[in-house]
């Protein structure tokens, strides 16, 4: 028997058993659509994490905290951000932040947010696109001017279609009670990915920016930053940097082992490390569910061994050897997890599609990982056909005609 008529006879008796062969194909098809899903998201989520890394910069050292219950005499503070351009002239820009809590009233409306007191460098490290108005400036910090910068989308959702909202006053309440108003100065674009969606939900407090000084003055103690930010024209130069500037900035608090310096390269890294791993935690769970399948169509192709035992000694008195009978059940294991595979791999990268549409992240699909899903369902045919296929092909050829 030549293969054309193996994957003949094969394909007939898949027909002949419809819904029994969709059942057993379904668990392959399952863990095939999670692979291809899990590696287009990973890829994405890889992918644009890098592009949002590579606006940011590669040349950024963040001085932070090793453990942030630190004593209060540690605490880095605003004449701290003097002392480390001292320490490093080298130093493009710098910028801190601290970040406090409140409410916010627009009219009879009201609003959770989330207060960014910043410094006036601070829009060099953030990917912030102005829309309107402008950022915190130097005059703001020295003079701790009353004036916030919020996002497009709560501007559309707290203000009428059209209205120029850059001068308009919007009132803080703070978790003390008291209440100041506040001069809108500026809009940041929301942008159309996954946070620009998530800043309009009401469920998430919005995030508005103020200069540090004045979020200093209206919270009570608020002089711990959470940390210096600084950025190099040298990029080769941010490890030694680093730490001269956290050896300086310890030699000024009198403390040691209390900062630490991260670089936007290591910062990289650890995100892709963090990534790599739950993409891989995943792509087991989605090969256990492709084994899990796998055993399915060995206990399915036994069944039909039992069902056509009296099939299979009618084939051998006709001359058929064992090599045909192997063929024969090899062939339908193959067909099953083949066809698996392709349907698997096509609702894989509609999936894929859909949720990086939703949480707008381009979507990747790697030719590679689309052949090596389809290589591997094959394979696992192959591997998983074998036993049923020696059983039938071992059956002895008078005892199977006697068989009822």
């Amino acid at each position: 028997m030549n293969f054309s008529e193996s994957f003949k006879q094969a394909f007939d008796s898949l027909k002949a058993n419809k819904l029994r062969s969709i059942l057993t194909m379904i668990g392959i098809v399952m863990g095939v659509f999670s692979v291809i899903t899990i590696m287009a998201l990973g890829s994405a989520a890889q992918a644009y994490m890098n592009s949002q890394f590579e606006k940011i910069g590669a040349n950024i050292i963040t001085i932070t905290y090793k453990n942030m219950n630190v004593d209060k005499k540690d605490w880095l503070r605003l004449e701290d951000m003097e002392e480390t351009k001292k320490i490093a002239p080298e130093i493009k820009n710098i910028a801190t932040y601290l970040q406090r809590s409140g409410n916010l009233r627009i009219d009879t409306k009201t609003k959770d947010a989330l207060i960014f007191g910043v410094s006036s460098q601070y829009r060099s490290f953030e990917l912030i696109e102005m829309a309107e108005g402008r950022f915190v400036n130097e005059f703001d910090i020295s003079a701790q001017t009353k004036v916030v910068i919020v996002n497009e989308s709560f501007v559309k959702k707290y203000f009428k279609a059209g209205q120029k909202v850059v001068g308009e006053k919007i009132s803080l309440k703070i978790p003390s009670g008291s209440s100041v108003d506040l001069k809108i100065i500026g809009v940041i674009k929301s942008g159309d990915d996954l946070f620009g969606s998530m800043y309009s939900s009401d469920l998430i407090p919005v995030f508005v920016y103020m200069p540090i000084t004045t979020v200093q003055s209206l919270y009570p103690n608020s002089d711990k930053l959470e940390r210096i930010m600084v950025s190099l024209v040298d990029k080769n130069k941010l490890q030694d940097v680093g730490k001269r500037i956290v050896k300086g900035l310890e030699m000024k608090h009198g403390s040691s082992d209390v900062y630490m310096a991260q670089n936007s390269a290591d910062m990289q890294k650890a995100f892709s490390d963090v990534l790599g791993v739950i993409s891989s935690v995943l792509l087991v769970i989605a090969i256990i569910t492709l084994l899990v399948g796998g055993i399915g169509i060995v206990n399915i192709l036994l069944v039909s061994v039992t069902e056509r035992i009296r099939e299979i000694g009618i084939r051998k008195a006709l001359g058929a050897q064992k090599k045909d009978i192997i063929l024969q059940f090899i062939t339908e294991s193959i067909i099953m997890t083949g066809l698996s595979g392709l349907l698997g791999i096509a609702l894989g990268i509609i999936a894929g599609g859909i949720i990086s549409a939703l949480i707008k992240i381009p979507p990747i699909v790697d030719v590679k990982v689309i052949t090596m899903a389809f290589l591997g369902s094959v394979a696992l045919g192959l591997i998983f056909g074998v036993y049923p296929a020696k059983r039938a092909a071992d059956l002895d050829p008078i005892e199977s005609l006697r068989y009822e």
